[in-house]
């Protein structure tokens, strides 16, 4: 009974076991064709950038994908902010894709993880391709349309006219998005012609609800007595209210405003009163034009005080009422610029020249009268900047500027130093066929046939400045003068005296995208102010740099002029 038993229950174990090996047979099989099916295959799902690869060996996929995507890498992308636009080809930006990277991380077949197989057979997904990124050069071509976007906010200041504190308003600005623009790119470039860069806005450091503030109580303050300043053992100075208030801004640091002396302008001021107690300062050697050719002006070395910590010390005292003084030392300071230097500055010769004309009115001969005679001499050492508005100041009534036509908000309106724009322009051109180095400019948003289309330059105190930078390795001297007299047409002259290193050609302005002005604009107020239609449009053109006749260099331009709505004053007329 028992050894009956004990067969039965081998029979069993022998079924259960054969059942087992079965299994493990059938499921080896199914392993082994399972295998065999995946390959060196694609997961059956996959795409990369929207190009279907599901099911191709790793060699043809990496084929598919450079067919797809060599056409696109060789195409133009165009990157849009609003209506500014930009072009480049990938490589351009630095872009390429890595295919055998790529292909590397779809996770084709060759594995005998049973995972990776049932991944071949059923899986995949939407993949990114792995890209090569040159930054520098991706970084270029954004920044190429964040020069053409980028409105930096106007933080609110306070400084004074007529001794009187007055406050200029903040203004948002917009700033285009580099890094997430950047990313925009390498994510979408194989996939759309063309690409959104990211903008953002820029609010103002400081608002003008602060400078209300500080022109209510700190302007005040800062205006209200002298300041006391000794001199080492020389003597001491006092600082007027009046020197104060024609020196003295407020200005945003850090989110908050602080006093911040014009340094320059107030040494410059104090020249005679330093030299009463008698410090002999330094003198820089410099290059004037005297009788059609340049003059060495000797350097002189000296004593004298720091503009810098002078400045530190005035804007600490005069936020006080009372205790209004400080002290700064007196040291031994050579000239900063010497005569062998400047003698061999190079100045020899005019290198570039250009003359405007302008409507007889009083006011343009005074501002821009005023404005020649402080840009004439400017001497420019090698790597200098000129700034404008530094040359020219502040435009008070008490610095001489008279009100004039001006442009804002797309309106003409009267605004102390009104015509200047017309001596900006002028010593824009003079330097642009000089082939200096374009800082920055801003042309008009309207355009006026008494400038080069395109090629001219606004100047506004608060926002808008006109600078270039003496890229070259010889000394830049300016020269400026205006002729005729008020009521008869007027001109205005630039020269710029050095060594030339280039002959400057421009191509002729394409315009385009004209745009028709609004409608008729009827006003019936007290103010009111006629206006003209004037058409927009868009104009390019490049500067062309000539060393002989070989072209070394090609800078491009462009710029898009805004419409001007007629205004009529009175009423629409009937009917």
């Amino acid at each position: 009974m028992a050894r009956a038993k004990s067969k039965r229950m081998s029979m069993t174990a022998r079924v259960g076991i054969g059942t087992v090996v079965g299994l493990v047979v059938l499921l080896g099989g199914a392993y082994l064709v399972g295998h065999q099916l995946a390959g060196d295959r694609v997961p059956r799902h996959t795409s990369v950038s929207e190009v279907a690869l599901g099911g191709l060996t790793a060699a043809q996929a990496q084929a598919k994908l450079t067919s797809e995507f060599g056409p696109k890498l060789d195409g133009q992308l165009v990157l849009t902010a609003g209506d500014t636009t930009v072009s480049f080809t990938p490589a351009d930006a630095g872009l390429a894709v890595d295919y055998p990277a790529t292909v590397a991380g779809l996770g084709a077949g060759g594995s005998w993880n049973p995972v990776d197989i049932l991944t071949v057979l059923f899986g995949g997904g939407a993949h990114q391709p792995v890209l090569t990124v040159d930054q520098t050069k991706l970084a270029a071509q954004i920044s190429a349309l964040a020069k053409q976007v980028d409105v930096p906010a106007v933080s609110a200041s306070v400084g004074y006219e007529a001794g009187k504190p007055v406050t200029t308003e903040s203004a948002p600005g917009t700033l285009l998005d580099r890094d997430q623009t950047a990313r925009t790119v390498q994510a979408e470039f194989l996939t759309r012609k063309t690409i959104a860069a990211t903008v953002v806005p820029a609010p103002p450091e400081v608002t003008t609800e602060q400078a209300e503030q500080v022109a209510e109580k700190l302007a005040l303050t800062a205006i209200s007595a002298p300041v006391s300043v000794q001199v080492g053992d020389a003597g001491k100075l006092t600082i007027s209210p009046a020197l104060i208030a024609e020196t003295l801004t407020f200005e945003g640091r850090t989110g908050m405003l602080v006093p911040v002396f014009d340094t320059k302008a107030l040494v410059k001021k104090l020249d005679p009163a330093l030299n009463k107690i008698g410090l002999d300062q330094p003198r820089d050697a410099t290059v004037t034009i005297a009788k059609g050719k340049p003059r060495v002006v000797p350097a002189k070395d000296g004593e004298g005080i720091d503009p810098t910590e002078l400045g530190s010390v005035l804007a600490e005292a005069v936020l006080k009422p009372e205790g209004r003084t400080g002290a700064v030392s007196v040291s031994s300071r050579p000239a900063g610029f010497t005569t062998q230097q400047a003698q061999a500055s190079g100045v020899k010769k005019v290198i570039g020249k250009f003359t405007t004309y302008f409507p007889g009115t009083t006011y343009r001969y005074n501002n821009i009268g005023k404005a020649a005679k402080l840009i004439n001499g400017t001497f420019l050492k090698p790597g200098e900047t000129f700034s404008m508005n530094q040359t020219l100041g502040k435009r008070t009534k008490q610095a001489g500027w008279m009100a004039g036509g001006a442009i804002d908000g797309g309106k003409i309106v009267e605004r102390l130093g009104g015509g200047i724009s017309q001596a900006t322009t002028t010593t824009f051109n003079a330097i642009f066929f000089a082939g200096l180095e374009d800082i920055y400019h801003k042309p008009h948003s309207l355009y006026f046939n008494r400038y080069p289309v395109g090629r001219e330059a606004t100047l506004d105190w608060v926002s808008v400045d006109m600078k270039f930078r003496n890229d070259s390795p010889y000394g830049v001297v300016l020269q400026a003068w205006i002729t005729g007299r008020p009521g008869s047409q007027g001109s205005v002259t630039v020269q710029v005296w050095s060594t030339q290193r280039y002959t400057i050609k421009t191509t002729t302005p394409v315009r385009s995208n004209y745009r028709a002005p609004g409608p008729t604009v009827y006003d019936e107020s007290e103010g009111c102010k006629p206006q003209n239609a004037m058409s927009g449009f868009d104009v390019k053109f490049d500067r062309l740099f000539y060393q002989g006749k070989r072209l070394v260099k090609r800078e491009p331009f462009k710029w898009r002029y805004n419409s001007l709505t007629p205004v009529v004053c009175g009423a629409k007329p009937k009917g």
